[in-house]
């Protein structure tokens, strides 16, 4: 029976069983701490099987150990999506700025779900180097759940590479969404140096670009 296997039993379904027991074996050594089970389940990230690597990224996504971020750096090379986004979502679980730079580069990726997870990782490694891919995804990202992470990412953010990339997006004068992405942001970040901005973008013709600035104004206190 299953309850009376041990964890060295696990280890060897992990390697040798068939996909379904590899699978079941990283779910339950996933469950386990004692840190023996780490070095198995890195190397079974190379596991020939995207559903099992799946459940290894995620029996080993909670911990926070240093040795995993490299492995997870990794995997997002991986050929399948789930992999790649799964990846990023443990990464972003370790704050570890080592995987900035790779998430940045995923921002590009030219699959839905690891965009959006790309995004909301990068939430969790604030820099600026981050801004002007999240700026491109705010602004032109098909998917509007892609475009609204985007958002709350660059508030996150914040700072003075954010509002100067925003400011040059307004004078192409962008579609009403963006407009009042960005009001929302400025006023979110309270910076008194986007008041004008967002005065300006109080007469926009749009109604939800006005109320979102008029919000905006009122958040800045100087």
């Amino acid at each position: 029976m299953e309850m009376d296997f041990s964890i060295d039993d696990y280890l060897i379904l992990l390697k040798s069983g068939d996909e379904d027991e590899r699978r079941n074996a990283a779910f339950i050594l996933g469950r386990q701490r004692d840190d023996r089970v780490i070095p198995h389940l890195i190397d079974a990230l190379d596991d020939p099987s995207p559903d099992v690597r799946l459940r290894v990224i995620e029996a080993l996504r909670h911990l926070r150990d240093e040795r995993v971020v490299m492995p997870f750096i990794t995997c997002l090379g991986d050929d399948d999506p789930r992999v790649r986004a799964m990846a990023v979502r443990a990464l972003a679980l370790q704050k570890d700025f080592r995987a900035l730079l790779p998430l940045i580069e995923l921002l590009r990726d030219d699959n839905t779900q690891v965009r959006a997870a790309a995004v909301e990782g990068l939430a969790n490694l604030p820099d600026a180097r981050a801004v002007p891919g999240l700026v491109n995804l705010l602004v032109d990202d098909p998917d509007a759940d892609i475009r609204y992470y985007a958002a709350q990412t660059l508030k996150t953010i914040g700072g003075d590479a954010t509002i100067d990339t925003l400011l040059l997006v307004l004078l192409s004068d962008p579609p009403a969404e963006t407009k009042q992405f960005i009001a929302e942001i400025f006023g979110t970040l309270g910076e008194p140096r986007t008041k004008d901005t967002l005065i300006q973008l109080t007469h926009d013709p749009d109604d939800g670009v006005s109320e979102t600035a008029k919000w905006g104004v009122s958040r800045i206190t100087s």
